[in-house]
């Protein structure tokens, strides 16, 4: 099920409750009451019951189930370290391909945390509730320094655990290693991300026109998918802060 779908749902079950009061509508001359609409509103609201009522059921399929509390922090968090594992593995899952790492943005993850207990497909809706499709970019080792430069100064990003990234006191980046090696300006790198970043979003330049491989694949969905996996291998949702992005004092 699209966003779309809950979003014209929510549209409409606006509109209904919007028109349950008297409203009146003026210019200079005259005044109409629209009081008169509250019949059609039932209408409308009966219509929609049907479609939420099945919105609901899906949002509140349990998927999963996390040992700990997944909270959204910069540099590192426990919420972004896991998203971006996600990403990763999904990727590499789709392509066929070993990912480098992946990278996601701060602010494309919506909430601030997800609860020990219980994961809904509606919770990770709520945690990527736009329709980003992912892809993988390729770039240069070379054309890495402006990726990491650029995430250091938005306060931290989620990678995935094959970074680990130093800055200094003031966030600059001090030093950064993919799978514990030093970063080779030669090497081609395989990055997992979104197609809103990887256009150029979030001011991300040094991503537009790249090579990339299309996974086909929504965030969200891979991500539900992701929880799935782990549920049908009886693992429970875990992450922590482990030192991608390290800061010193």
């Amino acid at each position: 099920m699209r966003i779309l779908t809950q979003i014209i749902v929510l549209a409409l079950v606006v509109l209904a409750f919007s028109c349950t009061r008297t409203h009146y509508i003026g210019n200079a001359v005259q005044y109409y009451s629209i009081a008169g609409l509250r019949q059609s509103d039932q209408a409308i609201s009966n219509t929609v019951a049907p479609y939420k009522r099945q919105v609901d059921v899906e949002m509140n399929n349990i998927i999963g189930k996390s040992e700990v509390m997944l909270s959204k922090e910069q540099p590192e968090s426990s919420l972004g370290n896991w998203s971006a594992d996600a990403v990763h593995t999904q990727c590499e899952l789709y392509s066929k391909s070993t990912v480098d790492f992946a990278v996601l943005n701060y602010g494309g993850l919506r909430i601030s945390s997800i609860a020990a207990g219980d994961i809904t497909k509606g919770k990770i809706f709520e945690l990527m509730p736009f329709d980003n499709m992912l892809v993988i970019i390729e770039l240069k080792g070379a054309e890495l320094k402006a990726l990491f430069e650029h995430v250091a100064a938005n306060g931290g990003w989620p990678f995935s655990k094959t970074i680990q990234m130093k800055l200094n006191a003031k966030g600059e980046v001090l030093d950064v290693k993919i799978m514990g090696q030093a970063i080779d300006a030669n090497k081609t790198y395989k990055i997992a991300t979104i197609d809103y970043l990887a256009n150029g979003g979030d001011n991300c330049a040094f991503f537009a026109g790249k090579t990339r491989i299309e996974t086909g694949r929504f965030l969200r969905d891979a991500v539900i998918e992701y929880v799935e996996n782990l549920t049908a291998q009886g693992l429970l949702v875990n992450a922590k802060k482990e030192g991608r992005i390290v800061r010193e004092k």
